[in-house]
Formats: structure tokens, sequence, C-alpha cells
């Protein structure tokens, strides 16, 4: 009896103490506010955790789980009323971590937050002042764009996208920088996984992963990170692209195979995407200088429905060959080159081997140039 006793006990002191490793606690103040609500929203593994708490003369507490920090975002509804919740102006983004006891005070906008008890949130504002400089010239490009001087004629729009592609790589650069420098803080992985974006570049993505703090390499998240970038080896730079059979607009069967000898230019995008939508009518402007060159380009359309896939290939003016099996995301071809979102792009030379992959603007024209000339 007293075995099973300890027995019982022991396993109690176990499961208390694995709560422990994983739980935290938010404790705030915000300005005086009575009979309102502030909710919770974060997920982990696939698990997304929703919850609230009544504000008390401003005071809240609230206490959840997560294996490893992530950013949970909290906001507040005066009336305590649930559709009034993340409307887009009461909202903080702070960094939640095991462990941590949490206190935020702000006034009655919780946006207006400053906060203490967590590492990983300290870590994010030496992110974000060192990302600061850049965020201000992305706000400013938004902000041309939102007020229509980007959009005037079409070399307006050309020149536009590419100040802001090159603000983007600018962006990107510090980001890689960040995570060189600060590569034991456990946010450099959110912020690696942020760089590396749809498509994983394996030769440049695994040696920045390979760096980072033990702790973030071996969390859930790290692992389940680092499957994606093993996986994105299969399809890298300098690898022999894989053979694929999909059927056309007119129901005919194509095969990468069959264009041995060519270079190929292949691209993922869909009717449903604006940002697919208005590259392709960027590349079809581009492929002019390339007429009669050894370049055959294949749109791969992320499609569930034929008509819309159709109606948008006739309406845009798009003369190169179009392939779809109708999955939607589940294209057997994205899938294969792994393409998680559009627009992407994938190079391929006339010896079968993939030299470049998403590349845009100028970037691209300059790759054809030198691949076609070959």
């Amino acid at each position: 009896m007293i075995k099973r006793s300890l027995t019982a006990l022991t396993v109690c002191f176990l499961s208390l103490s694995a709560l422990a490793q994983t739980s935290f606690t938010i404790k705030g103040k915000l300005g005086n506010l009575h009979d309102a609500k502030v909710y919770i929203g974060y997920s982990y593994d696939g698990k997304s955790v929703f919850d609230s708490a009544y504000l008390n003369h401003g005071t809240f507490e609230m206490t959840h789980e997560t294996p490893y920090p992530v950013v949970a975002l909290l906001s507040v509804s005066k009336d305590g009323d649930t559709k009034k919740y993340f409307d887009g102006e009461n909202i903080a983004r702070i960094y939640v971590e095991p462990g941590a006891i949490i206190w935020i005070t702000s006034d009655e906008n919780i946006s207006n937050f400053e906060s203490s008890g967590s590492k990983s949130q300290d870590d994010y504002l030496i992110y974000q002042k060192y990302m600061a400089g850049i965020e201000k010239k992305l706000d400013a490009l938004t902000l041309e764009a939102t007020q229509g001087t980007a959009k005037k004629d079409s070399t307006n729009r050309r020149l536009y996208m590419e100040r802001f592609r090159t603000t983007m790589e600018e962006r990107r650069e510090l980001m890689k920088d960040f995570v060189a420098q600060y590569r034991e803080m456990y946010i450099s992985l959110d912020v690696l996984e942020e760089y590396a974006g749809h498509f994983i570049d394996y030769q440049e993505i695994e040696p920045m992963f390979s760096q980072l703090s033990v702790t973030a390499q071996k969390s859930a998240k790290g692992k389940a990170f680092l499957k994606r970038i093993n996986e994105s080896k299969q399809t890298a730079i300098g690898t022999q692209a894989p053979d694929f059979t999909q059927k056309d607009s007119e129901g005919s069967k194509v095969s990468l195979s069959s264009f041995k000898g060519k270079n190929v230019l292949l691209i993922f995008w869909a009717s449903w995407s604006a940002p697919s939508r208005a590259e392709n009518l960027e590349i079809k402007e581009m492929l002019k200088q390339f007429k009669g060159k050894n370049l055959t380009v294949i749109g791969v359309g992320l499609e569930d429905r034929k008509d819309s896939w159709i109606e948008a290939i006739q309406q845009d003016g798009l003369g190169w060959l179009q392939l779809s099996d109708l999955k939607y995301m589940k294209n057997e071809v994205a899938e294969l080159y792994d393409v998680r979102a559009v627009p992407q792009n994938v190079l391929i030379d006339a010896s079968g081997h993939i030299v470049a992959r998403n590349l845009k603007g100028n970037n691209l024209k300059d790759k054809l140039t030198s691949i076609v000339a070959q």
C-alpha cells in the first residue's frame, strides 16, 4: 500500500515538474480598466492556444504552457466582447517562454506596453532596434504604394518594384548578419526561419542553422526546421532537376524530360494569387528579349478549378506552356520541388541541373542572359 502511494506521489511530482518546465505566467496592469477582457493567442507544434482573463481595475493574470519561446498576441476588449479582440489596434506582440513570470504594464492601449521577465522578449527588442532603420525604409515604400505614386505607368511600376526588392534584400542581409552575431539567442532561430522563407537554400541555410545554440537546434521547433532544411537538399541548386509529368491546359501529358537540352524556367503561380499575376506580367515583358533563344518557360498552376486557371491564363495573355494537376497546394510538381507558396521559380540549365531558385526582376533577367548565352 505504501509502495503504491509512493509511486503515485512520484508520478504526481514528475507531472508537476514537467508543468513547471513548460508553464509561464503573465501578470499585467493596464491603466484602470475594469469589466474588460485581455485575450491571448499563440501556437506551437501545430497546437493553437486561445484564452482570456478579466481585468480588475487594470490588473490581470493568466498561466499557460509552451515548450519553447513563441510570439503571443495579447489584445484588449474594453467591454469584454469577443468580437472585438485582435482588431489590429489594441494589440501587443510579446515573446512568452517556459518558466517565465512576465510583467506587462501599459495604459489602456496594450500596444504601448513595457515588459519584464521574458529573456526572449528582451532579445527581440534588441532585434527590433537592429532592424529599425530598414523597417522605416520599407514603411516609406509601402506608403508610396498605397498612395498610388508607384502605379502611374509600367515604367514607374518596374522601377518601384526594383527599389522594393533592393530594400528587401538589404533587410535579408541584416537578418543574416543578426543571426551570425547573435547566434546564442533563441530568437535567432525564428529570424533564420523567416530569412530562409518558403524556399530553403540548403547550401546557405544548413551552415547557418548549425551555428545556432544547441538549445535552439534541439527544441521541437528547431528539429522541425532542420527536417525542412534536409528535405530541401533534394532540389538544391546544383542538383539534377527531378523529372515530372503533368497535364497541360488542354489535357495532354507533358514531361520535363521532353525538353532535354533546353534551358527551362519553371514558374509556380496561381490564378488566386495577386503577386503571382503581377509577377507573371513582369516576366512576360522580360521574356520578349529572349525570344528565339534556347529557353522554355513552363507555368505550374497551384489550382483547384480549371475554369479559373484557364481564365487567368487568357486574361494575362500568358503564351508559355501551362501545367496543373488541379490539386491546389498539393500540386505534385510543387511538392517535388519543395514549393510551399507562390510565386516562385526554378531555373534549370541545358544539362538538366538546377542553377537558380526564386530569382526576381533584374536578378532573374541577368541569370537568364548568362545561361542562354552559353
